[in-house]
């Protein structure tokens, strides 16, 4: 009977969830298989009957013999890697700093929430009126202050692109401190007693006990924001437009130019899959890292 009443209750799971599952599935899959197979043609909006023009894996072959999508795929992993160190070394310190305040956690806590909440549209505009050369507030303090600072510092390469990492940093350092809080709040005390009984200092402490036991919280931690960065568009196109000439260029900026500027949706489509892939390949190294977790 309590079989048979198990049986009846998993139909009724599946009867409510097979709504959910079809309406994701076509909203997912349907694109994904169409930019799969437009990746094959030569479809152009400023060709007509392009789209029926089949070309095989020649978008994929002129993909990694064009210099500027290497580029761009190369300006994507700087930006990764710089983002996501300082956010974890930011991360790190302000889960750090908010353990150590047990009384005004939870104020504090939430203060380092506002960041987050804030749109990537709204902080690439907030960062271009901060650093307007006219009005901005950046200009006024460098003239004010008399500091040995450029007023301008989006018409640089270099500096365009330490403006566009920061903003990123600004945003999701916070989100780092978090899940990194969580991870230190979940040692055992017991541990620190042991370790302060041998003598440990602060340093050792935390080089020899608090990052081994945080191991796994810090990896999934760097993937995910990985993952998040490699996907960047709103806060650079917002602020530099990719530039100065594609300085700050990351992928996705180049795809959209491509599919929207260029109209040639069938490259694009191949940058999509091969984007893809990567972010699968991300997503599977997650996935194998939390099950170990979880075992």
């Amino acid at each position: 009977m309590k079989k048979k009443s198990l049986e009846n209750h998993s139909r009724l799971a599946v009867a409510f969830h097979l709504p959910a599952f079809f309406v994701l599935s076509v909203i997912t899959l349907g694109p994904l298989l169409y930019t799969l197979k437009i990746s094959f043609f030569d479809y152009k909006l400023s060709s007509s009957g392009s789209e029926d023009v089949f070309v095989g894996l020649q978008n994929y072959i002129n993909m990694f013999q064009d210099a500027e999508f290497m580029n761009s795929m190369a300006k994507t992993f700087i930006f990764m890697a710089c983002s996501v160190t300082l956010e974890v070394i930011i991360g790190i310190a302000l889960a750090l700093i908010l353990n150590s305040i047990p009384k005004f956690r939870r104020l504090f806590t939430s203060l380092t929430l506002i960041p987050m909440m804030v749109a990537p549209l709204v902080i690439g505009l907030m960062f271009s009126f901060f650093l307007n050369p006219q009005f901005g507030l950046y200009v006024w303090l460098v003239d004010t202050l008399h500091l040995p600072l450029p007023t301008v510092l989006t018409d640089d390469s270099f500096l365009a692109m330490v403006v566009v990492i920061l903003m990123d940093v600004w945003e999701w350092a916070p989100y780092l401190g978090l899940v990194f809080l969580a991870g230190l709040q979940s040692i055992s005390g017991e541990y620190y007693e042991a370790a302060k009984v041998d003598g440990a200092t602060a340093g050792q402490t935390f080089r020899y006990l608090t990052i081994p036991l945080m191991k796994l919280v810090l990896v999934v931690g760097i993937l995910l924001r990985a993952m998040e960065t490699f996907k960047e568009f709103d806060k650079p196109y917002i602020l530099t437009g990719g530039g100065p000439g594609n300085a700050t260029e990351v992928i996705d900026i180049y795809t959209y130019r491509q599919a929207f500027v260029s109209f040639n949706f069938s490259y694009a489509a191949a940058i999509c899959v091969i984007l893809f892939i990567v972010l699968l390949a991300f997503g599977m190294i997650y996935q194998r890292i939390a099950m170990r977790g979880d075992d």
